[in-house]
């Protein structure tokens, strides 16, 4: 056994000893009632059970309770989310689904926005964010256009931080575990006065690789995230409130966790590479042989990220029943990423160090009447969103032994939007209300090459309605339906190799059709909420390979239609009040109704590589072959058609209000594709993750301590992947590897 097993387990015998010294001083079992889970995804807090919206909402507590650390994380225990790895970068870029929404497409906006604090996440690098001094996770599913600022046509993760208040006090936690885990992370809230309070937090994040690289002698996937955050908090009077906030994160990798399960030695870049001085082969020796091992890479491959924001939330009571909010936020981020394309210590294909910068600023302005005795209730807002994205000069990708270098032509970005955007719901009677909502977006899109060309611009406008209606047919159950418009804006992808320096794509439009019911029973023992739905996906957005006369290129393009359909079910029971059993399920059937006539990949024969004609087997050195990329029977990125979990926490009071609770998860996913076309993607096989932990929490839960597992059977699984191995790309299958079963010691204390 290892020093951090022989350490677990002692603490495991430690906190099982204590836990039955004392049992025979706790008070007997009796059954006791569910919690009530306050959500804000309304944009007001409501009650989970009186919401008419499908949303799943995780507190700090619950995350702990699984061992969730980041966004990552979440995705086992919310229906229909799923969350990995985009094609060929790995975590660093993670790839956000709902419903089986949200394709990887690089050039476009975000379909699963995610807000922190209100305030959208602009970035699709680094948004796989760690976890810490967090009040909750909601999870909405589908369009949420008609109060949200930016618009989002799949659904939106909202992450709302521990507010300061007006008790001083914080805490302290260190974990430690295996593969060289050691984390910190604190708060501290401090009291100024009557009117003002501050909040100071931080973490670090430290975590060893654990895929072995041979070639270099190091283990990939290593990680170290920095995080620091101040609020300030201002009641002058009752009817005012200033919320400030200024963050900063900083993450590094070491590279990505790969292996490689298939080559091609007749891809094109392996031709070009031989083209470019390279001499040795692609062949076997290069195809992984053990599950967290590969040959290396002979290039960098590694992530920076480096984000800092600052917000202003203000707040203000017109009258008791009407308030005014304002959202203000800017956010700059730096982001580098290098990548060895063909995963393998032969040089075929390497990108230069790809440097990007991004400035967003937004504002928001909100007029909202909600009141729980008025008969009408609503929100009306203003949204505007400008960033401006500039990559540095000089990247490009690399062939063979080089120099020579294909540059990419120092791409930039302009996006500007604005929304008017409003919802209202009116009680017809005490038990029926309806709800009806509109958007109305438009927004600009300017891209071109800084020095090279002049830019390109294009403009889109959209008005989304929704429209529900739901019924209480009594304290404990509420009934809904509604029909709700997603829209995503169309836009341009900028790169030298494209002909006119960039390809324009058009937008998104996504009709979802829900009802649902929030069930309580067994006097607010037991809730059910389960949650059907349809949802009509017109022109989707999505990543295509494009080859060209020198290389191929990555843009965005619109696929093509589909149609999904979905069950979704979430449940907690209270079976007494020692034991709280959970458990969530989804359902999807997703289908391609239409695809693109253009949707085609190539067999560029000539790159001093031959290929069979699949029809004749006759080798037609010189020559194309075209083949579909996408069809009606592929199946669609990260839509496993089953996902569910199941979970339990049983606790034991022990004398003066000390307790230890012991908790078991275990999350299911069914197989899945990582990405769009027939050509790129890998098929993620099924997989389960079994957590558990127990905790001892002092009297007073002054502090507490803990041991923990994640991914306890060992369970070997993917995040993501691509299917490089095709003609005409590097010639290796790319599969991104989950992180095998891991081992931990919490400590905490509070004051």
């Amino acid at each position: 056994m290892t020093r951090t097993g022989a350490l677990c387990c002692g603490a495991a015998i430690a906190l099982m000893s204590a836990a039955a010294a004392r049992a025979e001083d706790a008070p007997a079992s009796k059954t006791t009632q569910l919690e009530e889970v306050v959500v804000t995804a309304q944009r007001t807090e409501t009650n989970l059970q009186q919401t008419p919206v499908a949303v799943t909402a995780l507190s700090g507590a619950a995350l702990r309770d699984r061992n969730v650390t980041s966004l990552l994380d979440i995705s086992g225990y919310v229906p229909s989310l799923s969350i990995g790895s985009r094609s060929g970068t790995s975590t660093a870029n993670g790839g956000v689904s709902i419903r089986g929404m949200g394709v990887d497409a690089t050039a476009s906006s975000a379909a699963v926005g995610i807000y922190v604090d209100d305030v959208y996440l602009p970035s699709g690098a680094g948004n796989l964010l760690s976890l810490f001094d967090v009040d909750r996770v909601e999870v909405l599913r589908g369009p949420q256009g008609t109060l949200f600022g930016r618009n989002t046509i799949a659904g939106a993760i909202q992450y709302v931080t521990t507010k300061p208040d007006q008790h001083f006090g914080g805490y302290l936690d260190a974990i430690g575990g295996s593969y060289g885990r050691a984390d910190i992370q604190g708060a501290l809230n401090v009291p100024l006065g009557d009117t003002l309070a501050i909040r100071i937090s931080g973490a670090s994040a430290i975590r060893s690789g654990f895929d072995r690289d041979v070639l270099n002698d190091v283990e990939r996937g290593a990680d170290r995230t920095r995080e620091g955050r101040i609020q300030a908090r201002w009641t002058p009077t009752d009817r005012l409130t200033v919320d400030l906030k200024g963050e900063i994160i900083s993450e590094r990798t070491n590279g990505r966790a790969v292996t490689v399960a298939a080559v091609n030695p007749n891809a094109q870049f392996v031709g070009l590479a031989q083209l470019f001085g390279e001499t040795q082969p692609l062949d076997s020796r290069y195809v992984s042989t053990g599950k967290y091992s590969f040959a290396g890479f002979n290039a960098p491959d590694y992530f920076r990220f480096n984000y800092a924001e600052a917000q202003a939330v203000i707040s203000y009571k017109l009258t008791d029943e009407i308030a005014l909010k304002s959202i203000t936020a800017y956010s700059s981020s730096r982001s580098r990423l290098a990548q060895d394309f063909d995963n393998t210590p032969l040089p075929i294909l390497a990108s230069s160090p790809a440097g990007d910068n991004l400035g967003v600023f937004t504002q928001e302005v909100q007029l909202s009447r909600q009141s729980p005795a008025a008969h009408l209730r609503w929100t009306v807002g203003a949204y505007y969103y400008d960033s401006k994205e500039r990559d540095d000069p000089g990247q490009g990708i690399v062939l063979g032994l080089g120099p020579t270098m294909f540059p990419y032509g120092n791409p930039a970005t302009d996006i500007t939007s604005e929304a008017l955007y409003g919802q209202g719901a009116y009680d017809l009677t005490d038990r029926l209300s309806l709800t009806a909502g509109l958007r109305y977006s438009h927004e600009k899109n300017s891209g071109w090459l800084q020095g090279q060309s002049a830019p390109v611009s294009a403009t889109f406008e959209n008005t989304s309605p929704q429209i529900g209606v739901d019924f209480k047919l009594n304290d404990d159950a509420l009934l809904y339906a509604k029909a709700s418009k997603g829209f995503r804006a169309g836009g341009i992808t900028p790169n030298a190799a494209l002909p006119g320096g960039g390809l324009a794509y058009a937008p998104e439009t996504a009709w979802t059709y829900e009802a649902g019911a929030r069930l309580e029973f067994l006097d607010r023992r037991l809730r059910i909420n389960p949650t059907v739905f349809y949802t009509d996906w017109k022109d989707i957005q999505f990543n295509v390979l494009i080859p060209t006369p020198s290389t191929v290129v990555a843009a965005t393009d619109n696929a093509g239609d589909a149609h999904i359909k979905g069950f979704e079910l979430e449940s907690q029971f209270a079976a007494t009040d020692r034991l709280l059993l959970t458990g969530s399920l989804s359902l999807l059937d997703a289908e391609y109704s239409r695809v693109g006539n253009l949707i085609r990949f190539q067999y560029p024969f000539g790159y001093l590589a031959t290929f069979p004609n699949p029809a004749t087997g006759q080798i037609l050195p010189g020559s194309t072959l075209t083949l579909p990329n996408l069809t009606l029977d592929t199946p669609l990125q990260r839509a496993p058609k089953t996902k569910f979990s199941v979970g339990g926490r049983y606790t034991v009071p022990l004398a003066g209000d000390s307790k230890v609770v012991a908790s078991l998860d275990y999350a299911w996913t069914a197989k899945q594709n990582s990405a769009v076309t027939i050509a790129d993607a890998v098929v993620m096989p099924a997989y389960g993750l079994l957590s558990a932990r127990l905790q001892y929490d002092a009297p007073g839960g002054r502090w507490s301590a803990a041991v923990f597992g994640t991914n306890l059977t060992d369970a070997y699984y993917l995040v993501g992947g691509v299917d490089f191995a095709a003609g005409y790309t590097v010639g290796t299958r790319e599969l991104d590897l989950g992180r095998p079963r891991e081992w931990g010691v919490e400590l905490r204390t509070r004051f």
